[in-house]
Parts: C-alpha cells; structure tokens; sequence
C-alpha cells in the first residue's frame, strides 16, 4: 500500500484487521451501486474502499448504527418514564403480630398424655445378621 492515506490511517489507529475489515465491509457497500453507477469509477472499488475508510475515521454505517441505538434507547427511555408513575411495587403490612403467639416454656407435667416413645434408630441385635445376607457377585452366575 502506497498510499499516504492508508498508511497515516494504520500508523494512528495501528489496527490492520480492523482496517481490512472496514475496507471489506466499504467494498460491499460499494459494490451494491447499480452497474452504470460502478463504470463511472475512475479507480478500482478495493481502492475506493480503502480510502474512504482511511478518510473518514470512523465509516458512514457505523455512525448511522450508533444513531440508530440512541434512537431506540431514546423511544424506550419515553416509554420507561411513563410506566414509572403506574407502577408502585408491592406494598407489604406487618401483620405478624396478630398471628403470632409468644412461645412460653412449657413443662411436660402440663400435657394429658406424655408418651415415652422407642427410638427407632436405637442400637438393634439383629443389625449384625442382615450384613452380607446376598451374594454381591453376579458374575459367578451367568457364566454357567
């Protein structure tokens, strides 16, 4: 690339791939003029491309991609102030006092029936018969 343009354009940004990308993407921009438009080119469209990339810092579609953004973000942020004022959240009422009761300690001796139940998971005799009371292997079997 001879050109002083290209050159300056790499040399300040010193991003080629983004450079090459831009230069693609101009290109095809270009190349979506209709024939008669393109003959009337007095360079090759690469050329054209390159240095309407290296002109203008930033291309003429990304600006209208970042209007564009501010555009919506502008509609969305009319719509958002209006929905402010209808919308007031959850409202909560402390109601836990009328429907909780203190918790007082209470004595055994003051319930009717006191019960003394057996743990279930108390030590058992029988625990050391039940180990091993199947055969683990399923091989031996089947082979015969």
């Amino acid at each position: 690339m001879t050109n002083e343009k290209i050159e300056g354009f790499l040399e300040k940004v010193n991003m080629n791939y983004l450079f090459c990308l831009l230069s693609k993407l101009e290109a095809h921009r270009i190349n979506q003029f209709p024939s008669f438009v393109k003959n009337k080119f007095d360079k090759k469209i690469t050329m054209l491309s390159m240095e309407h990339v290296a002109d203008n810092e930033v291309p003429d579609y990304i600006n209208e991609l970042a209007e564009a953004e501010q555009a919506m973000a502008a509609e969305r942020a009319l719509f958002e102030d209006n929905e402010e004022g209808d919308d007031f959240g959850e409202e909560t009422i402390d109601d836990s006092a009328k429907f909780a009761r203190e918790i007082q300690a209470a004595d055994p001796s003051e319930y009717d029936s006191f019960e003394v139940v057996k743990d279930p998971f108390a030590a058992n005799e029988d625990d050391d018969e039940d180990i091993d009371a199947f055969d683990d292997d399923d091989d031996e079997d089947d082979d015969e």
